[in-house]
């Protein structure tokens, strides 16, 4: 998964600050950057991952290398927790049960 660049960081920051205060100075700040806001919206939309598509593979793979490489079943059953709280794999299978 990618990480937020600096422009994008920033772009977001000023976009939620605007959102924030809304009013005729804050249309005037969106009409005037409007440009520049879409672009790099459009190049987020064009590199963004998304998580539905990527934790199915990370899971297929992991679950492919973990029986090449067997482990005892509490450091799996914690490997794949330890996954799961950071939202890196669905919920597809619960740990000690078969695959």
């Amino acid at each position: 998964m990618r990480a937020l660049n600096s422009l994008t960081q920033n772009l977001i920051e000023s976009l939620i600050q605007l959102l924030k205060q809304p009013g005729q100075d804050a249309l005037q700040t969106l009409a005037v950057c409007a440009p520049a806001l879409i672009e790099q919206l459009q190049q987020i939309q064009e590199r963004a991952v998304d998580r539905r598509d990527i934790g199915p593979q990370i899971k297929a793979a992991l679950d492919e290398w973990l029986q090449q490489h067997p482990q005892p079943d509490t450091a799996e059953a914690a490997l794949m927790e330890a996954l799961r709280r950071q939202a890196l794999i669905p919920l597809l299978a619960v740990p000690g049960t078969p695959k």
